[in-house]
């Protein structure tokens, strides 16, 4: 049974010992069936490994102890895991041998475990590195499969003897080390250094003494001799290696399960040459090379007790650069030629130049290059150092040429032996209906890679007048009469469906463009529309001011037309313009907010509607409505460039106000206006005016220069002096004399300056005093006051100057 097996079954009969006996909890009282593995740690489970090997029990026995505890497969899972990554973490009771880590199992057996190898140490580019130091590849030994005829029994192995039949009987022997079992009944029987296949007949032989029936013509009695447990073998890894030093392998093990227990060669060990050495002798040289580029296994030798396998120094290391598809630094052997270093790099790739390679070379006193054709590749020696370069093909074709525009078939074609351009036209199925006769162009690459135009006549070529040969990467460019002109397109502006652009066709009416823009809506008018024609090339040259024609039509909602207009035809670039029918409206929407009975939207039902009638069809006002503060707003457009001016003057000009909303405040007098409906104050209403009616208000609002901005409670008969003093007073920056006041109702009112007196605005419930302050003054930096310094006493040195001449 694997290590792993005897481990867990160990762990499932101590586990729940070890826990409770530091906790003083009477073991036996345990559920092993009702343990949770994820809820023990390293530490329980280290220790748990080291009770096994102090206990010493047999397999059978933990196996029979495991099942009368009867814990679950999925706890036994976790268990194997858990187990693992102690093991791996080299957290065990583990020696370690030449940096590796080493577990004992049941029958102390020692085996060595993989210890990772820090990749930074190494050159990656080192072919057959990752063989050895991939954690997809593994070449851990494998003691669960049967051994092999050919294994040899040593002091150590187990022999597992069955019979069955009238007879029997097992029997569980263990090599000594004579070599020697002892059967009972039979005496010691002689099995070391024989096969297995030679001690299962030798052993047979010997069981017929006490089973005679084993032998007869009609037996009863059967017998079966295999190999149990194998023994545990020391060999020793030495040279250019990660990890040197001695392993603990199973009998079965393999070179490359020591090669891969020690991490393989370092960055100077040989790939190539690796000795195993046998009792002074060397009984095989191993080419890693063979198994990863051929796939031979039998160079894979089994070892024996106390083998050496000595990794030497490399002798030749090749660098392979380019364009090929394996690049590295790759192991060369004596006589190895450039086409074998090929081979290892798994040949070219398909953009590399083949023909030819780079060598590069480094001798005693200086680098060398050599030129290596291909006809040279199996006959050029290497030599340590040497580098392999392969280039790339060029970006130019051979035998190709190229014809675009209009022909119906562009694109690449092959230069053929008297390729001609008339032969390469017929190739591309012709020229389109479209093309344009007069001129055709071939764009040539010379000698010297400059390029050249060759014009041609394209009606001469086709009618056969005139041909030309054509060369490597020509490139045929035939225009169309269309490549050869303005985009024609018409446009459609006003009340249509989809206004916009579209492509010009001939003889395209003015109902066939309507028709592309989905027809009218219901706004237009089809009586008045308008097409404006630009003046064409003739005409611009003697027009005098004029630049354009202005052509009117109408045309029915069916799209029909009558008399000559129905044969005007539309030319490219017209533009077509159709208008909203006069009077025309559509829906004009306002809002009414805050204190009336039934505040929302509201449609207009005339353009003379008035502010009164709005309140009226809004029930009136309530109760508690303000109309002192009722603000009207009004929707406009500001453009950018109308911000932006405003955002400069304000910069300049703290007192300047400008809105960024999107709308204008209108101010109103809603108690004037409700007294007497209908009159100049009942002004107009719009499409997106917004009338607020505010309730009862009862504060001012202080702000701008002033110490401590905020709202205070109206009082009546104060002035506005009496607010700014409620905010601290002015500011050091505070405009005093600009002074205003701003109303519920958007109105404004400044304050009066006559000689020295000032006359301030009234004040009313929902007022803002607002005080301007003085722009920021940027303070004189020290350069300017040095500047200033020399330009003044280089002016009083001028002035002395000339008073000392006078």
């Amino acid at each position: 049974m694997s290590l792993r097996l005897i481990l867990f079954s160990l762990l499932v009969i101590f586990g729940a010992q070890l826990v409770l006996q530091a906790q003083s909890i009477d073991p036996n009282s345990v559920d092993v069936k009702s343990m949770n593995v994820d809820d023990m740690t390293d530490a329980q489970v280290l220790r748990m490994v080291q009770e096994m090997e102090k206990r010493g029990l047999s397999e059978q026995q933990a196996i029979a102890l495991a099942q009368a505890r009867g814990m679950s497969q999925q706890q036994i899972a976790k268990l194997r895991q858990r187990i693992n990554e102690v093991k791996l973490s080299g957290g065990s009771d583990a020696t370690n041998r030449g940096g590796s880590g080493a577990m004992t199992d049941g029958y102390g057996m020692v085996e060595s475990i993989k210890m990772p190898v820090d990749s930074a140490v190494v050159d990656q580019r080192i072919f057959g590195f990752s063989f050895f130091n991939n954690e997809n590849l593994t070449f851990e030994p494998n003691v669960n499969i049967p051994v092999p005829p050919s294994y040899v029994l040593g002091a150590g192995d187990e022999l597992l003897i069955d019979v069955w039949g009238v007879s029997q009987q097992s029997y569980q022997l263990l090599v000594d080390k004579n070599g020697s079992i002892n059967i009972p009944n039979v005496g010691p029987v002689q099995i070391g250094g024989l096969t297995q296949e030679a001690a299962q007949k030798r052993v047979f032989n010997k069981l017929t003494s006490i089973y005679s029936d084993l032998k007869s013509s009609n037996p009863r009695t059967f017998a079966t001799i295999n190999v149990g447990t194998v023994k545990s073998i020391k060999v020793n890894v030495i040279g250019e290696v990660f990890l040197p030093g001695t392993y603990t392998l199973p009998g079965t093990a393999s070179a490359f399960n020591a090669l891969y227990l020690s991490g393989g060669p370092n960055k100077d060990g040989s790939f190539r040459n690796i000795q195993v050495i046998r009792n002074g002798e060397i009984i095989a040289e191993l080419d890693v090379y063979e198994f990863l580029l051929r796939g031979k296994s039998d160079i894979n030798i089994p070892l024996s007790d106390n083998d050496i396998v000595l990794i030497p120094t490399y002798e030749k290391r090749i660098k392979i650069a380019g364009e090929f598809k394996r690049n590295g630094l790759f192991e060369a052997k004596d006589q190895e030629v450039v086409s074998d270093m090929i081979e290892f790099a798994g040949g070219f790739t398909e953009d590399a130049y083949s023909q030819r390679i780079e060598l590069y070379r480094t001798t005693s006193k200086q680098r060398s290059f050599k030129d290596v054709m291909a006809n040279s590749y199996d006959q050029v020696m290497l030599q340590s150092g040497d580098s392999i370069v392969a280039g790339v093909v060029l970006e130019r074709y051979e035998n190709k040429v190229s014809i675009e525009g209009a022909v119906y078939r562009p694109g690449n074609y092959e230069l053929t032996e008297g390729l001609s351009l008339k032969q390469l036209i017929d190739k591309a199925d012709g020229v389109r209906e479209d093309v344009f006769l007069n001129r055709g162009l071939i764009t040539r690459l010379m000698d010297d890679l400059s390029l050249q135009n060759i014009t041609f006549n394209v009606q001469e070529i086709l009618r056969g007048d005139q041909d030309i040969a054509l060369q490597r990467e020509d490139i045929i460019t035939i225009s169309s009469i269309e490549d050869l002109r303005e985009i024609r397109t018409v446009e459609i502006f006003g009340e249509v469906q989809y206004p916009g652009e579209f492509d010009f066709n001939q003889e395209m009416t003015l109902s066939d463009l309507v028709f592309k823009a989905g027809g009218f809506k219901e706004s237009a008018s089809e009586a008045f529309i308008e097409i404006s024609r630009r003046l064409s090339h003739d005409e611009a040259q003697k027009s005098g001011n004029k630049i354009a024609h202005v052509y009117q039509f109408s045309i029915s909602r069916q799209l029909k037309m009558h008399g000559e207009d129905a044969q005007f035809s539309l030319q490219p670039f017209d533009q077509v313009f159709v208008r909203q029918a006069p009077g025309f409206e559509t829906k004009s929407i306002i809002n009414v907010y805050g204190e009336v009975n039934y505040a929302g939207s509201f449609s207009l039902t005339s353009k003379n509607e008035r502010v009164s009638t709005i309140i009226t069809r809004a029930g009136g006002l309530s109760p508690d409505a303000y109309p002192k503060g009722a603000m009207l707003t009004r929707k406009v457009e500001v453009s950018q460039k109308v911000k932006r001016l405003r955002e400069q003057l304000v910069a300049s000009d703290t007192s300047l106000v400008f809105s960024d909303l999107g709308f204008d405040v209108v101010s109103i007098d809603l108690e004037q206006i409700l007294k007497n409906p209908g009159t100049k104050e009942d002004i107009f209403l719009q499409d997106g005016d917004e009338l607020v009616i505010p309730r009862q208000l009862q504060t001012v609002k202080v702000s701008g220069g002033v110490l401590n901005p905020l709202s205070v409670s109206y009082i009546e008969g104060k002035n506005m002096k009496h607010y700014v003093r409620s905010g601290g007073g002015f500011d050091l920056r505070a405009k005093k004399g600009k002074v205003y006041v701003i109303y519920p109702n958007g109105a404004a009112a400044s304050t009066k300056n006559f000689l020295f007196f000032r006359s301030y605005p009234k004040i009313m419930p929902g007022s803002e005093v607002v005080v301007p302050q003085k722009p920021v003054k940027e303070p004189i930096p020290a350069s300017a006051w040095i500047a200033m310094a020399s330009a003044l006493a280089s002016l009083s040195l001028t002035i002395v100057t000339i008073v000392d001449r006078m």
